[in-house]
């Protein structure tokens, strides 16, 4: 017998950094099991799940996260700390 996971939710979003720069910004909540990042803002984005240590992410790359409730637990800042918002892209999964 062969099983298939298929995704019950899913879909694309955006969030913008903070206007301090310095300060970590939740992603939108919906229900995800994995988000992947899209980083083309320009600059180099910080990610981390929730208070746990951040990882930098290079522009015109993406990473997935997995092992998630919701998409909200994942926090994004940029790198710079600069306090200019930038887009930052992603697809969540449940």
């Amino acid at each position: 017998m062969n099983a298939r996971i298929t995704s019950r939710n899913g879909g694309t979003s955006e969030v913008a950094t903070s206007n301090t720069g310095a300060t970590f910004v939740p992603l939108p909540a919906f229900p995800a099991t994995q988000v992947t990042l899209f980083n083309y803002s320009g600059s180099k984005i910080d990610w981390r799940i929730g208070s746990g240590s951040f990882i930098e992410l290079n522009t015109g790359t993406a990473v997935q996260v997995n092992g998630l409730v919701n998409s909200s637990q994942v926090f994004v800042r940029r790198t710079d700390q600069v306090g200019t918002p930038v887009t930052v892209k992603f697809h969540f999964a449940d």
